[in-house]
C-alpha cells in the first residue's frame, strides 16, 4: 500500500463515493470485515433475518413473486427455515428475459434503478435492476474479497478483461484518470492473443505499475505466456485475482511462478455479483453470506458436502428486483470444515465455472470465448433466445438460435457481421433456427463449443 493509494482512500475517497451516491459502500466495507470472523451460526441467523425480509418484500411488491407464492398456497410466513426455500421455485434465465418488468418491485422507479444484462456466456443476455444500496453493498463485499489479496480500496490495480462491454470507449479523459490514478482500478480490454495487441497490454501495464491484478484467467494466460517467452521483466505485483471463469491449476502455477506472488480465486456474476472468494489459505472460496444465500442442488435436492450440485443464488440485497433461487448455471460443491483462516463463512469448492470453449480465427489466433459471447448478445441481439456457436473448422462456424421470440433479420445480419469483426472476414457463418439447444452430459448449455484441435505451430494459445 502507497503512501498516496492511503491518502486517497482516508481523505478523497469517501468524497468521490458520495458524489456518486455511493458513500454508504465504505461504512459496510468496515462492517463486512468484521462480520466475517462471526461463528458460522450468527452468520447463518444474521443471512437468515436478511431472507426473511427479502421474501415479505418480495411477496408485498413483485407481481411475479405474488403470484408465485399464491399459485402454491404460499405466503412469507410458509417459509420457516432455510429448507423451505424449495417450495418456491427454481428462477431462471429464462424468466429474466420474459419477466422482468412483473420481477420488478412496484416500490422501485425503473427509470432510477441501474439497468444490467447478464454476461452472455450462456449464450442469453437478459436484463435486471439494481438499486444503489444493492450496489453499495455489493462494491463492500468487491473489497472485501480483493482484501483476501492485501488490496484496499484504492491501491493500484490492473483489470485484464476480455469483456468489451465493460470498456467505455468515448469515456472523458477526467474520468479515465479518476478511474486509474485516484480509484487505482486501469481497465484491459484483452480478449485476443494477437501479438501486437499484447505488445502494447505490456508495455501500457508497465507503465502504469500496478500493485494487483485482477484478471480474466484465460486472457491473463495468454498474456502471460506472451511476456513470459519474450522475456521481458515481469510487473512486481503482491496479489493476482482470478474471476469470470473457472481458473484452472495450470494457470494457477504460471501466475505464481512468473510473478512470484499468490493467485486467488473468486467467483461471481454479472446478475449477483462477487459471491465467493479465497483467502490466502487457499482451503476454499469463501461465501459472502451476509449478501447472498448459495444452495447446491441435483435433481431438485440439496447435494452433501463434497458433492457438485447445481448453485442457486438468493441475492440479499436486491430488493427492486428480487433474485430468489435464480439459477446461475455453474456448479460447485458445498465444503463443510471451516477454514483455518478463522473466519466463520461457508466455504465452496473453486473451479466452479460455466462451459465455454476459446476458439480460433482463420491466422491461427487464439481468442477468448467470453469475447464472443458479449459481442453477440449485444444490442441489437440481446433480445433474442438461447444461442450456440459451433466451430468446425478454421473457418467455418455454425450459430443454432432458439426460434422462440422469432430474431429479425436485422439480428441475423448482425451476428454474422460481429463474427467476422472479431475473428475476420474469411470465415464463414450458417445459421440454423432451433428449437432447443441441446445440454452436455452436465445439463448445462454450451454457448460456445470449439471442435477442432489447435492450429499447428501456436506458440500462446491456452493449450
Amino acid at each position: 500500500m502507497s503512501l498516496f493509494s492511503a491518502s486517497v482512500r482516508r481523505i478523497l475517497l469517501p468524497y468521490l463515493l458520495a458524489r456518486e451516491k455511493k458513500g454508504s459502500a465504505l461504512k459496510h466495507w468496515r462492517f463486512f470485515e468484521k462480520s466475517q470472523y462471526w461463528t458460522l451460526d450468527r452468520l447463518r441467523a444474521y443471512q437468515w433475518e436478511n431472507l426473511k425480509k427479502l421474501l415479505r418484500h418480495a411477496y408485498d411488491t413483485s407481481p411475479f413473486y405474488t403470484a408465485v407464492f399464491k399459485e402454491r398456497g404460499l405466503t412469507p410466513d410458509s417459509i420457516r427455515s432455510f429448507d423451505d426455500l424449495s417450495l418456491l421455485p427454481i428462477l431462471t434465465r429464462n424468466d429474466l428475459f420474459e419477466k422482468s418488468r412483473d420481477i420488478l418491485s412496484k416500490s422501485y422507479n425503473p427509470e432510477k434503478l441501474q439497468r444490467v444484462l447478464t454476461g452472455g456466456t450462456t449464450g442469453q443476455q437478459a436484463p435486471l435492476y439494481r438499486d444503489q444500496e444493492s450496489f453499495n453493498l455489493k462494491l463492500a463485499i468487491e473489497w472485501r474479497h480483493e482484501s483476501y489479496m492485501g488490496r484496499n480500496p484504492c491501491d493500484r490495480m490492473a483489470l485484464i478483461w476480455p469483456a468489451h462491454i465493460d470498456v467505455v470507449h468515448d469515456e472523458p479523459l477526467r474520468s479515465k484518470l479518476k478511474a486509474r490514478y485516484l480509484l487505482g482500478q486501469y481497465l484491459f480490454s484483452a480478449g485476443t492473443s494477437d501479438p501486437k495487441i499484447m505488445e502494447k497490454f505490456y508495455r501500457d501495464i508497465r507503465d502504469y505499475r500496478p500493485e494487483f491484478f485482477k484478471v480474466f484467467p484465460a486472457a491473463f494466460y495468454g498474456l502471460t505466456r506472451y511476456i513470459s517467452e519474450k522475456g521481458y521483466r515481469p510487473p512486481r505485483v503482491k496479489g493476482i485475482l482470478s474471476t469470470g471463469e473457472p481458473l484452472y491449476e495450470k494457470q494457477r502455477k504460471l501466475f505464481e511462478e512468473y510473478y512470484g506472488c499468490p493467485a486467488y480465486d473468486m467467483y461471481g456474476s454479472r446478475e449477483v455479483g462477487n459471491t465467493a472468494s479465497e483467502c490466502p489459505a487457499h482451503e476454499g472460496l469463501h461465501v459472502a453470506m451476509e449478501t447472498s444465500y448459495v444452495e447446491f442442488i441435483d435433481k431438485g435436492k440439496p447435494v452433501d458436502y463434497g458433492k457438485e450440485g447445481e448453485i442457486l443464488i438468493t441475492d440479499l440485497t436486491n430488493f427492486a428486483f428480487p433474485l430468489i433461487r435464480y439459477q446461475i448455471n455453474d456448479y460447485g460443491a458445498p465444503i463443510e470444515k471451516a477454514c483455518s483462516c478463522g473466519r466463520g463463512l461457508q466455504l465452496m469448492s473453486p473451479g466452479v465455472g460455466r462451459l465455454i470453449d476459446d476458439f480460433w480465427g482463420p491466422d491461427g489466433v487464439r481468442h477468448t470465448g467470453n469475447v464472443l459471447g458479449i459481442h453477440l448478445t449485444a444490442e441489437p441481439a440481446h433480445e433474442i433466445g438461447q444461442m450456440q456457436v459451433i466451430q468446425k473448422t478454421l473457418t467455418d462456424f455454425i450459430v443454432k438460435i432458439t426460434h422462440k421470440p422469432e430474431p429479425s433479420q436485422e439480428v441475423l445480419d448482425f451476428i454474422p457481421m460481429q463474427m467476422k469483426k472479431i475473428i475476420g472476414q474469411g470465415i464463414n457463418v450458417r445459421i440454423e433456427i432451433v428449437d432447443e439447444i441441446p445440454r452436455e452430459k452436465s445439463g448445462k448449455t454450451r454457448f460456445l463449443k470449439c471442435e477442432i484441435d489447435p492450429p499447428a505451430g501456436i506458440l500462446h494459445g491456452d493449450s
